[in-house]
């Protein structure tokens, strides 16, 4: 007489099947929670930045003669962002000027100085002591947030390398900027522009990436200006 060498299988047992459902079950739930929780830190320490960051923009400028090699910051991945509130789509801004970073993709506006939506939670910024693209020798000077938020319109700013390229069109010329110094300073209220003052200049002013302490500014020399 024969016996077949292979065993029986046993079949499983119901509690076993219940137990193993029932640990997937609560493993996916704390995925689920975990992402959720994690989604609203990163948007309430968002908000919380802007806030911080308000009274920290710039109020005054001081010049000198530009001195230091350039310090390019580093580039890491682009930073996701968040939706922080809504932009008010009824109100119709009387730009004076359009600022554009082609490698950037930037193409924003900008108000006069004395405009109630000349404001860094609103636009993109133009700072006082400024003086308009075709004043010679001039400085316009524009801030923005940089981070994750609907209004952080200087964002990628840390993209950019020495030699990229700057547009600013105003009262019918176009502007060609070429960016020639980035450095960073302590954010004190007084932001130290560094530039050659024979020269017609665009300063643009953000918060450092990955810094709560320091702003990061980049310094352009008019390079061409044409009839738009």
């Amino acid at each position: 007489m024969y016996y077949s060498m292979k065993r029986r299988r046993k079949k499983p047992r119901t509690s076993t099947v219940l137990l193993f459902s029932l640990i997937l079950f609560i493993f996916g739930l704390f995925l689920i929670s975990y992402n959720y929780f994690v989604t609203k830190k990163e948007k309430i320490y968002s908000s919380m930045n802007l806030l911080l960051y308000e009274d920290e923009m710039p109020k005054n400028i001081e010049t000198e003669k530009e001195e230091p090699e350039p310090s390019v910051p580093d580039d890491p991945v682009p930073e996701r962002l968040a939706d922080i509130g809504e932009e008010d789509k009824s109100i119709t801004y009387n730009y004076i000027g359009i600022l554009e970073i082609s490698k950037l993709g930037i193409k924003k506006g900008f108000l006069n100085l004395e405009s109630p939506y000349n404001n860094v939670n609103k636009n993109v910024t133009l700072i006082e002591y400024s003086t308009m693209p075709d004043v010679e020798n001039g400085n316009l000077i524009l801030a923005a947030h940089s981070g994750n938020c609907w209004v952080c319109y200087f964002d990628k700013l840390y993209m950019l390398s020495v030699g990229d390229k700057a547009a600013v069109t105003y009262n019918g010329y176009k502007y060609t900027y070429e960016l020639k110094n980035i450095y960073n300073v302590p954010k004190t209220g007084t932001v130290e522009v560094r530039r050659d003052p024979s020269k017609t200049v665009l300063t643009l002013i953000t918060c450092t990436r990955g810094s709560d302490t320091e702003q990061t500014v980049y310094i352009f020399e008019l390079a061409k200006k044409e009839k738009k």
